[in-house]
């Protein structure tokens, strides 16, 4: 049996001149309606013109542009004087074609991803390319060019980035880079990005590092001035009592702490439920010290076991995390320069409830201090002192279209006074936390923010949902749901 080869010769059409730009038109059916042209697109067809356009030619001497109406508007800003272009003749007559290579061309295009790019740039770096050439080459902010080739170069990072199907933004690999050297944060992160916690997950992985280390350097400060020092708060006898609470045997003044470290009893130790170590005294009585308040009331620390210590804890740090997330978007939210219909009456009516009911959360604090410092910063009021008057003029000055979002930035900042106060409560539903409907008035609220597109944390999910959170039960769940998503969950042994 013989195999015969075919060899097929594709006719070329093609031919390459340069132009005036005055005989190019764009094509008046571009199929392509968003543009984005952005700033960078623009400084890098500025430096060079790297593809020529597709035209083919028309009656009148002109040419109509195919392919390439971005870099069309862009020559027209600068008035580009000829243009390289690809001359295809046979689509002159033949304008079904010519829609066909629209999509042809788009089809046979696929623009790199921002870790494509990342990897890219760190290569051309390390053959020589220099920061300041890339720049000007690529379109780059000197800074962005930076930050790609410090990601290429953290090799980790990249391959945990690829080895998930998603958009990397610039911004999310340099964090991930961060954790170069953890692959559990790795695969948590990249795990969070698909769910849309990343902004989430990242806070709470920098918060647990940050404050680990401070423990460290603090825990370090006390033995070397000859502190003892006891790591675990469950180590504590009953009788153990912060410096603060203590008295001279005749009550007659406090005792402080400086004083105290004379005492045989004086020991550091982390605080209760708090992320921070404190001074105690082992045992008060022993050492003729007398109690504020009996220990009864004063020792309320050794009253829960240390599970449930840890869960309330872990909560706080969980909610710390998430209210520091709903933050950063909130900020980007603000600064949107134009809003969907739909997204304008979310807006409007959660506005119009909050001040028709008298709502005291979304109207009650609109003037308090925290409120008022989240308005300034969303509208870029750096000056406290010239705040009224700068906001008349943004106002004065805005856009018809933004000024709905003005009052909703008032009666959002006066709910995160309470949603994310310093305290943690919202999440809480023991005696420490904040009222059933109170709680419930937050759900709401950020339920009107999952409409308008936040991706809640777990623990914001709770209080949506009037559950009481649990950290430690929800990482479970999480974990037998992706064993059943993968096939990997474990046989029942009976």
């Amino acid at each position: 049996m013989t195999t015969e080869t075919v060899e097929q010769t594709i006719p070329t059409t093609f031919r390459f001149e340069d132009v005036s730009l005055s005989q190019l038109t764009a094509h008046p059916g571009n199929v392509r309606e968003d543009l984005a042209v952005t700033d960078r697109f623009r400084r890098s067809l500025r430096k060079k013109l790297r593809t020529p356009l597709l035209v083919t030619p028309q009656a009148d001497g002109t040419y109509k542009v195919i392919d390439g109406h971005r870099r069309l508007l862009v020559m027209i800003e600068d008035k580009w004087e000829t243009v390289p272009v690809v001359i295809d003749d046979s689509r002159a007559e033949d304008e079904a074609g010519q829609y066909v290579d629209m999509v042809t061309t788009a089809e046979q295009r696929v623009g790199l991803n921002t870790r494509e790019k990342a990897a890219a740039l760190f290569q051309a770096s390390e053959l020589g390319a220099g920061v300041k050439a890339i720049a000007t080459e690529t379109g780059w902010t000197q800074k962005d060019v930076k930050t790609a080739v410090q990601v290429g170069r953290a090799a980790k990072t990249m391959e945990a980035a690829q080895a998930v199907q998603y958009a990397w933004t610039l911004d999310q690999l340099e964090a991930l880079a961060e954790f170069e050297d953890d692959p559990e944060a790795l695969a948590e992160l990249t795990e969070a990005a698909q769910g849309g916690n990343f902004a989430y997950r990242l806070r709470r992985l920098r918060d647990d590092r940050e404050e680990t280390a401070r423990l460290a350097k603090e825990r370090a400060e006390f033995v070397a001035a000859g502190l003892t020092v006891i790591d675990e708060y469950e180590a504590l006898p009953d009788s153990a009592t912060r410096i603060h609470e203590l008295l001279t045997h005749d009550r007659a003044k406090t005792i402080s702490e400086e004083e105290h470290k004379a005492c045989r009893g004086h020991v550091v130790a982390p605080a209760e439920y708090g992320s921070h170590w404190v001074t105690y005294c082992l045992k008060p009585a022993l050492y003729d010290h007398a109690v504020r308040q009996s220990p009864g009331t004063t020792t309320t620390t050794k009253t829960e076991d240390k599970e449930a210590r840890q869960r309330t804890i872990q909560g706080n740090k969980h909610y710390k995390a998430a209210t520091a997330a709903r933050r950063e978007w909130l900020n980007t939210w603000m600064t949107r320069k134009t809003f969907p219909r739909d997204a304008q009456v979310i807006m409007a009516r959660f506005v119009a409830e909050s001040t028709l009911r008298g709502d005291d959360l979304g109207i009650g604090d609109i003037t308090s201090e925290d409120a008022t410092r989240m308005v300034r910063e969303w509208l870029g009021i750096a000056d406290a002192s010239r705040a009224g008057t700068m906001t008349a003029e943004i106002v004065a000055q805005a856009d018809a279209r933004r000024l709905a979002l003005f009052p909703f930035m008032a009666c959002v900042a006066s709910y995160e006074k309470t949603a994310g106060h310093k305290d943690n409560r919202p999440w809480r539903t023991d005696r420490q936390g904040l009222s059933d409907r109170t709680r419930e008035r937050i759900g709401a609220y950020l339920s009107m923010l999952v409409q308008l597109g936040h991706s809640v944390a777990p623990i914001e999910q709770a209080i949506i949902d009037g559950e009481t959170y649990d950290g430690t039960e929800h990482a479970a769940k999480v974990s037998a749901e992706k064993a059943k998503e993968t096939g990997q969950e474990q046989l029942d042994p009976k």
